[in-house]
């Protein structure tokens, strides 16, 4: 129904407009909301992840039928945590256009973890960390949960274990686009 791709300059307005449609809200009374802002870090975030992908993980799931971006996750790398020399991948969004059905959402959101866990391999990275400004947040942070995160409040670690080279190959293919 749906493939994901990377995501490329014509798909910001999206990408913004899905996040003021459903996610916004969630921050009210905390940031002030800038669609501007927004925009202008999701093109660098791009422009960052296209002449270098290991730097940015910018995502979109797109009908197949419509066209629609129906969700998007954006990650990046170069984030430690206060206490560790570790570098790990820290998850910015993970957005999802909430018309969608409970079981698309689900998937959608599996298969995010799984494109973080593949994206933090092949950067050669062993942490990812995931949170949430949701109010609602049970079901995304159980199924964080059942992929193996480590949960701590609303924010959620996964150190990856160490896999085999077959894994690598994979983690390459993807990072390249061959087939």
């Amino acid at each position: 129904r749906w493939r994901w791709r990377a995501a490329g300059g014509p798909d910001v307005q999206a990408l913004v407009d899905l996040s003021m449609a459903h996610y916004i809200k969630e921050i009210e009374g905390i940031f002030k909301a800038d669609p501007i802002e927004g925009s202008r870090n999701l093109m660098l975030a791009i422009v960052n992840q296209f002449y270098n992908p290991k730097k940015e993980l910018v995502s979109v799931a797109q009908d197949q039928a419509s066209g629609k971006i129906i969700a998007y996750t954006w990650a990046e790398r170069g984030q430690r945590h206060a206490w560790s020399t570790e570098e790990m991948v820290m998850v910015r969004v993970a957005h999802i256009d909430l018309s969608a059905s409970q079981r698309e959402r689900v998937f959608l959101t599996a298969q995010m973890l799984r494109m973080w866990e593949v994206w933090a391999r092949a950067c050669e990275l062993n942490i990812i960390c995931s949170s949430t400004v949701r109010g609602d947040q049970k079901a995304f942070i159980e199924l964080h949960r059942q992929a193996g995160y480590d949960i701590r409040g609303s924010i959620c670690y996964k150190r990856l274990a160490p896999q085999p080279q077959e894994t690598s190959k994979f983690a390459q293919q993807f990072m390249t686009g061959e087939q």
